[in-house]
Formats: structure tokens, C-alpha cells, sequence
């Protein structure tokens, strides 16, 4: 082989590597994507079972969500989950108040 062939099939090999990282960059981004997706219904599940623990607990609503985001930050190994604490908060409290509409009187 001539060096002009070793020099183009280098840049041959150049152009697509340039090429591929791009792809392989996205392609790692929506696994992980994927990733947090799967384990948000067993973040879910999981908030719904502490909020059902704390009911027997607690007196105070503002205890029992304390409680809760302590108990789900102490857990948050186990369902491999970064946590948004402001988020489940938030989450959280629409549980509640649909909770008040769903069980209310009358219904």
C-alpha cells in the first residue's frame, strides 16, 4: 500500500470517529433518560407506601411529609433515583389534595 491509501484510509477512520461520538453522546443521554423514567413509578410506589406508613405515625400532616422525605432521601440508594426533593414535596401535597376530593363527603 502507497502512503496516499495509508493517509486516506486514516481520514476515512478520522471522519468517522468525528461522526459517531456525536451519536454515542445522545445515545447515552436517552438511556439515561430511559433510566430515570423506569425508576420514577418505583420512586412513586414507594412515596405512596411512606405516605400510607406515616398516616398510622403521625398526628400532623406537616409530619407526616417530613417524615416521608426523610424516609425516601434515606431510601433513595435502593430505587438508584436522584431525588428532587421539591419536586415529591410538591407531589406530595397534590396526592393530598386529591385525596380530600377523591374520599370527600358526599361522594
Amino acid at each position: 500500500m502507497t502512503i496516499e491509501k495509508w493517509i486516506e484510509i486514516i481520514v476515512f477512520i478520522i471522519a468517522g470517529i468525528s461522526t459517531a461520538i456525536p451519536l454515542i453522546i445522545k445515545l447515552t443521554k436517552y438511556i439515561k433518560i430511559a433510566v430515570r423514567e423506569k425508576n420514577w413509578a418505583n420512586m412513586l410506589r414507594l412515596v405512596i407506601k411512606l405516605m400510607e406508613e406515616a398516616e398510622d405515625l403521625f398526628e400532623s400532616g406537616a409530619d407526616k411529609k417530613i417524615w416521608v422525605l426523610k424516609e425516601l432521601e434515606s431510601l433513595s440508594d435502593t430505587i438508584d433515583y436522584d431525588i428532587d426533593i421539591d419536586a415529591v414535596s410538591a407531589m406530595i401535597d397534590a396526592l393530598c389534595a386529591m385525596s380530600k376530593i377523591v374520599n370527600a363527603p358526599g361522594r
